[in-house]
């Protein structure tokens, strides 16, 4: 048998990811100092391949993008200020972060166009919460009153002209915010704990791009 049709076996993918696992979750429980060692090298290991995995991504991502400058398709002069930012960034990086030309390249133009993005992306959800909250009944009503007053007390005049919304909204995020937050981070634990358990169990393949998961 070759190695590739080895390493593409499906019983050994899946002993190996819960070897892996377990040399992970273990050591949190049991104090071994064999598998605290083997712990710490297996998540450099994890590591250094993320950090490999980045490298070759923002390379495949240059390629493309001049390609693209080269052949002058659609909107090419983006890609070409896409790829200048990023040979800056990278270059300035080596100098190290603490640099003056890496922090004008983060403040000067990172930080405005992040703010611009967030600030465009706010009236397309504006829009949209206004299409699919409508109040037809109590509970829209509810809703719609209390989104509009922690959104006032996110504006800045509202301190000035307003501030009788600060412990309403403050009173909002504190008891409904909250709950809906931790309902939220207990449901999305509760699923990769199940999903962890499927993939262990061999019925969650789609992880390992093969087949098709077991129900």
């Amino acid at each position: 048998m070759k190695m590739a049709e080895i390493l593409k076996n499906r019983q050994l993918q899946i002993a190996v990811m819960a070897l892996a696992f377990l040399l992970v979750f273990v050591p949190y429980f049991i104090e071994v100092p064999a598998l605290e060692a083997a712990s710490t090298k297996l998540i450099t290991i994890t590591a250094i391949v993320n950090a490999v995995t980045l490298i070759l991504a923002l390379q495949s991502q240059v390629r493309r993008g001049l390609n693209i400058v080269q052949r002058r398709q659609t909107g090419w002069y983006f890609k070409a200020y896409m790829i200048i930012t990023m040979v800056l960034m990278v270059v300035f990086a080596f100098f190290g972060r603490e640099t003056g030309p890496y922090h004008w390249v983060m403040y000067a133009v990172v930080n405005p166009l992040s703010s611009v993005n967030y600030g465009i992306l706010a009236f397309y959800m504006a829009s949209t919460a206004a299409r699919a909250f409508r109040a037809r009944n109590t509970q829209a009503i509810l809703l719609l009153t209390t989104g509009f007053i922690v959104l006032l007390y996110q504006a800045p005049l509202t301190g000035a002209y307003a501030p009788w919304l600060e412990p309403i909204a403050l009173y909002f995020g504190d008891t409904f915010g909250m709950a809906a937050g931790r309902m939220f981070l207990i449901s999305v634990t509760v699923g990769a704990i199940v999903f962890g358990v499927r993939v262990l169990m061999g019925k969650e393949t789609s992880v390992l791009g093969v087949g098709k998961e077991e129900v």
